[in-house]
């Protein structure tokens, strides 16, 4: 492959929001006022009492404390200033909260920098969470006080439906609370790192970056918790996003830290271009491998060995389709402490399932595996980086790709194109053929999309659900409702999301109901989250992407769900409890109409 151009480490890293050019403009002034590490410290204490009250159970008065620690702030020089400006932001924050769905990130992203634009990055972090701490803690003492306080109760009954369900609890759920302070306290300690000058200039890039992502996730936050639908899983992809953060950031002070390590490591690894590093992984692959490779198009899957069964069969289906397009590299991530006799046997089991080329762990050399963490953005979660036949990276991870086009996402590079594709396809719709698109299937599933959606008389049932009690009084009050209205009936069960274990079987549920095979299950959820992810990512708030939040979230909450489909119109999508009382009041209808 062709040598590329080397490009900035930090220029790809921590990617998870193209905002950050505004952020980058508004900011052009290099005097910044700092917050010393103490009244950081300071600060994040009262951020951290400021929540608990606001996920107490029960309302707890704290507000003397409260008082106290700011009176303690008061004594520093300049903090009566950074404490106005924390009113203030919260102000906006809570008109942001408080908007009913049409909360403005863009607009709240602009004031807050421009209240901001005097400090440092890291200040910025800590001033904008204790604002959002302080909105939070107004609304939950709105709230709490309700039945006890005639103003309270009064401001609280206006606020019905401009205010986010009042339901701050949904923080607490997503880990967000927690995701926030962890990783601000993550931040200040790597600011502290920062003043080794020795470690400095390989530090200060990665810091900036990872510093922009937290502050622009948090002013995100009150925008996703003004909304009136569902948010759960848009706060836990948030949560995730700052999890990633904590995570990488705790990473790179370790190794900066560590003593075997010398300062200019990690600009000793980032020099390492694609293609170089491509020749690395050669030398761990056989020459009759190492072959195939020539001027193909390279998926370089990196995982560790706790990926899924389902996920590695879904993916070698797709390999196997491909046509030759691409070839798969899977690259282990493991360690060489942790590279034990049990861990090679679970690389074998997974390795003797595929027919694409794998790397025993313990050939990849702890700077290959350093440069794919750092570079290509690799945690926990599995990756497939897309790599050209010149060497060109198209995509650091393809398997959101996949998962929702399938191979004709290949070359995996322009996924807007894609999107109005799909999009102009299916009408924008919420559709049965939308869902099914690209799920494999095997050929005995009884399971047949296309022909169902011609018929108007076919009602097309899929439910999942982990509650049997549940499932098979569904399964009989819906058939009795098709019978009663003369329509051909298909259930097709889709067990009970990715990450809450296996579903139930055909012999639980009944010889008349499709039960697709585990990685169908898998792929059908993965493909589902992709789908929303993409949307959420691209702004794209339509139909789809408020029904897909609906399912995942009851997959992701292991509740049960069902949706109804007949011809080739828009599917209806309920929760389990709302499916079976329709299914209740149509027998009470029919019973009332024949007497």
């Amino acid at each position: 492959m062709a040598a590329e151009t080397k490009t900035s480490p930090a220029s790809r890293y921590y990617s998870f929001d193209k905002s950050s050019q505004q952020i980058q403009t508004t900011n052009k002034t290099n005097s910044f006022q700092t917050l010393e590490p103490d009244v950081g410290q300071h600060l994040l204490d009262l951020i951290q009492s400021i929540f608990q009250v606001v996920v107490a159970s029960k309302d707890i008065d704290q507000s003397a404390e409260l008082n106290k620690m700011i009176s303690s702030l008061e004594t520093f020089q300049g903090m009566r200033q950074v404490l106005n400006d924390i009113r203030d932001i919260s102000c906006e924050m809570s008109c942001n909260l408080l908007a009913a769905g049409s909360g403005n990130v863009e607009k709240t992203r602009t004031a807050v920098l421009e209240r901001l634009r005097s400090y440092s990055w890291s200040a910025k972090v800590v001033i904008a969470i204790a604002a959002f701490a302080s909105s939070i803690g107004e609304l939950s003492m709105l709230v709490k006080h309700r039945d006890d306080e005639p103003m309270a109760k009064f401001l609280v009954n206006i606020l019905k439906g401009y205010s986010p369900k009042l339901d701050l609890n949904a923080l607490a759920e997503a880990k967000l609370i927690e995701g926030m302070l962890k990783v601000v306290r993550t931040n200040l300690d790597f600011s502290n790192r920062l003043k080794q000058e020795s470690m400095k200039e390989a530090m200060l890039e990665l810091y900036l970056n990872a510093t922009k992502n937290i502050f622009d996730i948090v002013l995100q936050i009150s925008t996703v918790l003004s909304r009136r639908e569902d948010v759960h899983v848009e706060l836990e992809s948030l949560s995730k996003q700052l999890t990633e953060i904590n995570i990488q950031l705790q990473d790179n002070m370790k190794y900066f830290g560590a003593e075997r390590i010398s300062p200019n490591w990690y600009e000793e690894v980032s020099e390492i271009s694609t293609s170089e590093l491509i020749a690395k992984i050669k030398k761990y692959i056989e020459v009759r491998d190492s072959e195939k490779l020539r001027n193909k198009h390279v998926l370089f899957l990196i995982s560790d060995l706790n990926i899924s069964i389902e996920e590695i069969k879904v993916l070698e289906r797709l390999y196997e389709k491909n046509e030759g397009k691409y070839e798969i590299v899977w690259l282990p991530i493991v360690g060489s402490l942790a590279y034990d006799e049990k861990a090679a046997a679970r690389f074998w089991e997974l390795r003797q399932m595929t027919k694409w080329i794998g790397v025993e762990p313990s050939r990849i050399e702890e700077e290959v595996i350093q440069y794919i963490k750092r570079e290509w953005h690799f945690i926990k979660e599995a990756i497939a980086v897309s790599v050209n036949e010149v060497g060109e990276i198209t995509c650091l991870n393809a398997l959101p790709m996949l998962w929702t086009w399938g191979n004709r996402a290949f070359p995996f590079t322009d996924k807007i194109t894609l999107w109005n594709e799909l999009d102009e396809r299916n009408g924008w719709t919420w559709r049965l053929d939308l869902l099914f698109d690209q799920l494999i299937l095997p050929g005995d599933s009884g399971i047949d999309i296309q022909s169902w959606t011609k018929s108007e008389g076919t009602l097309v049932c899929l439910f999942g659900g982990g509650d049997i009690s549940w499932n098979q009084e569904f399964i009989q009050k819906v058939k009795y409702a098709a019978r009663s209205a003369g329509v051909t009936l298909k259930l097709v069960y889709l067990g009970v999301g990715k990450k809450k274990g296996k579903g139930l079987t055909r012999n639980q549920l009944g010889r008349d109901v499709l039960v697709i095979q585990s990685e169908s299950q898998w792929q059908f959820w993965s493909r589902l989250e992709s789908i929303l992810y993409a949307k959420i990512r691209l702004g794209k708030k339509d139909e789809v992407m408020q029904e897909a939040l609906k399912v995942v979230g009851y997959g992701g909450n292991g509740e049960e769900w069902a949706m109804f489909s007949m011809g080739e119109g828009a599917m209806v999508t309920t929760s389990g409890k709302t499916a079976l009382t329709i299914m209740e009041d149509y027998q009470m209808w029919r019973s009332d109409m024949i007497g």
